[in-house]
C-alpha cells in the first residue's frame, strides 16, 4: 500500500504546484495591466464583457467607467465599444455599453459600435479596420487588468499604436482571471501574439 500513498502524496504536491502556478501567473497579468499608462489618443477602445440586456456586468461597467473618465480628462476624443451577441445574451454587448456611456453623459455622435466579434482577437481586428475607415490613429485599449496585456499583444501583432489602460478587478474576478491565464497560454502555443513580458 506505500505505493498508493506515494502516488496520493505526488498527485497532492502536482496539484498544489500547479495551483501555485495559476495564482501567481494571475497576478502578474494584474500587475502588468495595472502598470500600464495610456497616452493621449484619437480614441477608446472598450473590450466587451458578459450584459444581462442592458445590465453590463461588474467588470464591464469597470471598463466603461475607465473609458468615461478618460474622455473626460481628454485622452480620447472617441470610443469604440467592441462585443457581439453571446448565446447567453439578449443584445449585442456593444448596444449595451453604448447605452450605459451616453446614460452616463458621453454624446452619442462619439461613440462607435462594433457588434460582430466574439473573442479578444475579433475585438481587435474588426475595431482596427473601424479606426481605418475613421481617420483614428491611435487607441487606448481598455479593458479589465488582468485580460489588458493579452489585449495589448493582439493589438500589436495586428500593427496598432496603442497603449492600455486597465481597469481594476475584484476578488469575485478571480476566477475570470484564472480562466485568463489559460487563454493567455493558448495564444502564445497558437503563435497569435508575443509574449507580453517581452514587448
Amino acid at each position: 500500500m506505500a505505493w498508493f500513498w506515494m502516488c496520493l502524496l505526488a498527485c497532492g504536491v502536482a496539484a498544489l504546484g500547479s495551483l501555485v502556478f495559476l495564482v501567481r501567473f494571475a497576478e502578474r497579468l494584474k500587475h502588468e495591466g495595472r502598470s500600464q499608462r495610456p497616452a493621449r489618443s484619437d480614441v477608446g477602445v472598450v473590450l466587451g464583457a458578459y450584459t444581462d440586456g442592458f445590465e453590463p456586468s461588474p467588470p464591464l461597467a469597470a471598463r466603461l467607467r475607465v473609458a468615461i473618465a478618460l474622455y473626460r480628462q481628454g485622452y480620447i476624443r472617441a470610443i469604440i465599444v467592441s462585443g457581439g451577441q453571446g448565446k447567453n445574451e439578449t443584445v449585442p454587448e456593444a448596444r449595451s455599453m453604448k447605452r450605459f456611456l451616453v446614460m452616463n453623459g458621453i454624446p452619442a455622435e462619439v461613440v462607435h459600435e462594433e457588434r460582430m466579434s466574439t473573442n479578444t482577437w475579433e475585438n481587435l481586428y474588426h475595431t482596427s479596420a473601424i479606426m481605418r475607415d475613421r481617420g483614428y490613429h491611435t487607441a487606448v485599449i481598455i479593458t479589465s487588468d488582468y485580460h489588458l496585456p493579452r489585449a495589448l499583444a493582439v493589438a500589436r501583432m495586428l500593427g496598432m499604436e496603442a497603449t492600455g489602460c486597465g481597469a481594476a478587478s475584484t476578488r469575485g474576478e478571480f476566477r475570470a482571471a484564472v480562466r485568463e491565464v489559460f487563454a493567455h497560454i493558448e495564444y502564445l502555443l497558437r503563435g497569435r501574439q508575443a509574449p507580453f513580458w517581452q514587448a
